[in-house]
């Protein structure tokens, strides 16, 4: 039996993935199993939960002090990601989209363009607008199931814009970049004269067979300004402690950077998330190998599960991370037929045809596509970071839902 073959309960918390209003409104049905929100069901990284547990032990939360701090995350890089970085480039940053949100103020005006690929992650498009910024959504290329880097539209996009926030891995495909992409955008970048900030949050969890190269790291030997961000927020399921690195290639960047975190003064991590990072980094590398791994035949059994069935959906990409766009367009006119006909059983206040379809009838809480742009309201996103016989038996549901139409 696998250490991840077991789930921690996390009904009756304040989990907003287990919050059952919040499952209602994007899938009507409250008790539908949660298979939406990025964050994993699995029991804690065991030296996470010995830290955390020593801590609770001696019962002091005072103001706390991290010399080692960037020493660590360096570590982590070398061991992670062969990738040797001075830790006088590396500042903390509190959660990846506070570190997003300070690049775009620094690094671009007010009406600048953004370039972003989509489908996008809905938290960009807000920071964009939130900040009074305009989103060049760049979509890119689909055929039979796979997404990828359409080089000749990303030019014409990048020559709009004013910087370009990349997701790598992307989310919500999974799709993992090589370095001859990398460096294209990279190179695209420096031609323009334009930032490139790189979230990579999910970096740390590709799949057995494919490898994750850094945008700092894709950038040595080409010099194009970026900010490459990451965390351990989804590598070890701490994601509500909001912590992240940013590593930067320019040394003006970062010092800006640090001056406008030291005037927000939230230059430091707090207490519990800065031990738990530390631990994390510290001790957590085999214990990753083997998430990946498992979380890598958990989108094998996917893929063959909807390779196998005839039911109008393909699983995309799905080469990292725990979350997978479904592309549902060979089954969705019946489902959209189906939710038409009688749609007082289907009403919810913010879910689409397609979240609310498999929420009533698969009992299965997802994100619909809309969620990541209008476009893509064909496309579901299965969350299948928690148990295989979790996911084996959402998807016996879902089967079992699409072959009722």
């Amino acid at each position: 039996m696998s250490f991840f073959d077991e789930t921690a309960d996390r009904r009756g918390t304040n989990s907003e993935k287990w919050n059952k209003k919040a499952i209602a409104s994007i899938a009507v049905n409250g008790e539908a199993e949660p298979f939406w929100v990025a964050d994993m069901d699995f029991k804690p990284e065991p030296h996470i939960k010995a830290k955390a547990e020593e801590l609770a032990t001696l019962g002091v939360f005072g103001y706390p002090s991290f010399p080692t701090f960037r020493e660590i995350a360096a570590s982590w890089l070398e061991k992670k990601h062969n990738w040797i970085v001075d830790k006088e480039n590396i500042l903390y940053s509190m959660g990846l989209l506070h570190g997003v949100s300070m690049c775009i103020n620094l690094l671009t005006n007010k009406g600048d363009r953004i370039l972003v690929p989509s489908p996008t992650y809905r938290p960009f498009r807000l920071l964009c607008s939130l900040n009074d910024r305009v989103m060049e959504d760049y979509e890119l290329g689909y055929k039979d199931g796979s997404y990828f880097l359409d080089r000749e539209r990303f030019i014409e996009s990048a020559k709009r814009s004013k910087m370009i926030l990349f997701c790598s891995p992307h989310n919500p495909s999974g799709l993992v970049f090589s370095r001859d992409e990398l460096e294209f955008v990279l190179t695209t970048a420096k031609n323009l004269n334009i930032p490139v900030v790189s979230d990579e949050i999910h970096g740390d969890l590709v799949h057995p067979g494919y490898t994750h190269i850094p945008m700092g790291k894709a950038n040595e030997n080409i010099g194009a300004e970026t900010v490459t961000l990451m965390a351990p927020s989804k590598t070890f399921n701490v994601a509500g402690e909001h912590s992240a690195i940013a590593i930067f290639s320019s040394g003006s960047t970062l010092k800006r950077f640090k001056h406008a975190q030291d005037a927000l003064w939230v230059s430091e991590p707090g207490y519990l998330i800065g031990e738990l990072t530390e631990a994390a980094y510290k001790d957590g590398l085999e214990w990753n190998k083997d998430l990946c791994k498992y979380l890598g035949e958990n989108a094998e059994l996917i893929n063959s599960f909807f390779a196998e069935n005839d039911l109008g959906i393909k699983m995309v990409n799905g080469k990292a991370s725990f979350v997978t766009f479904l592309d549902c367009t060979g089954v969705y006119d019946k489902i959209k037929k189906r939710v038409e006909e009688t749609p007082e059983k289907y009403e919810s206040t913010s879910g689409g045809v397609l979240s609310r379809f498999f929420g009533v009838e698969a009992s299965v809480a997802m994100n619909d596509g809309s969620w990541f742009g209008d476009q893509y309201y064909k496309f579901v996103r299965f969350n299948y970071g928690t148990s295989r016989d979790k996911v084996y038996n959402a998807l016996l549901r879902i089967k079992k839902a699409v072959e009722s139409l």
